[in-house]
C-alpha cells in the first residue's frame, strides 16, 4: 500500500498547485491541510500518529504513520526529479555554450577572411596606383623628351641646314673641278682625279645628310 502511496504523492507533486491532505480522527474530518504544513503538525504534536490522512489519488484513507514515510519518498522523488532537471539544465547551458563558442570561432575566422581579402585588395589597388603612376611619369618623361627634341632641331635646324648646303655646294666644286680634268693625264694624275672626283661625292652625300637631320 505504501508503494501506491508515494506514487500517488509523486504524481501530485508534479502539479502547479500545492498537494492538499484531509486528515480525520475518530472517523470524523478535522481538517485539510498542505503536505509540509501536515508534516510540521505531526511533527509538533498536533495531529496524532492514530489519525488518517487522504489526499487526491489515493484509493483509501491511511494512518498518519505512513505520511511521514511518504512525505519523505515524495520530497526525494521530488529531489531527483529536481536534480534531473538541473542536470538536464547544465547540459543544455553547455550545449549552448559549446555553439556560442562555435559560432564565435566562425565569426572570428570570417573576420579574419574578410580583413584579409580587404588588405589584398588595398595593395593591389596601391600596386595599381603605383602602376598608373610609372606609367604617367613614362608619358612626361615622353613628352619632355620630345619637347627637347623638337627645341633642338627648332634651335640648330638651320643651321644643320646651311652646313649641309655648303658640304654639298663644295662636293659639287670638287666633283666638277675634278671631272674638268685632262683624261689623257699620267696614271697618277688620273689617280688624284679619281680620289677627287670619290671626296666631292662623299662630300655632297655628306651635305644631304646634314641637312636633313
Amino acid at each position: 500500500m505504501l508503494p501506491s502511496i508515494i506514487i500517488a504523492l509523486h504524481c501530485n507533486s508534479t502539479m502547479s498547485s500545492p498537494l492538499l491532505v484531509k486528515i480525520s480522527r475518530d472517523g470524523k474530518e478535522i481538517g485539510t491541510y498542505e503536505a509540509q504544513e501536515a508534516v510540521q503538525l505531526r511533527a509538533d504534536g498536533t495531529l496524532k500518529g492514530t489519525d488518517f490522512y487522504w489526499h487526491e489519488g489515493m484509493p483509501n484513507w491511511a494512518p498518519m504513520t505512513e505520511f511521514l514515510a511518504s512525505e519523505s519518498g515524495r520530497k526525494l522523488a521530488d529531489e531527483e526529479a529536481l536534480q534531473r532537471k538541473q542536470e538536464k539544465a547544465k547540459e543544455a547551458e553547455a550545449h549552448l555554450a559549446k555553439i556560442k563558442a562555435k559560432e564565435a570561432e566562425q565569426l572570428a575566422y570570417r573576420i579574419a577572411k574578410d580583413k584579409e581579402a580587404e588588405q589584398i585588395a588595398v595593395e593591389k589597388a596601391k600596386a595599381k596606383e603605383a602602376e598608373c603612376a610609372a606609367v604617367e611619369a613614362a608619358i612626361r618623361a615622353l613628352k619632355i623628351q620630345k619637347r627637347a627634341e623638337e627645341s633642338l632641331e627648332t634651335d640648330y635646324g638651320g643651321f644643320f641646314t646651311a652646313l649641309g648646303v655648303i658640304f654639298l655646294i663644295v662636293g659639287g666644286i670638287v666633283l666638277l673641278k675634278a671631272l674638268g680634268g685632262d683624261d689623257d693625264g699620267s696614271a697618277i694624275r688620273q689617280q688624284v682625279r679619281t680620289l677627287q672626283m670619290t671626296n666631292g661625292i662623299l662630300l655632297m652625300i655628306l651635305g644631304c645628310i646634314i641637312a636633313k637631320r
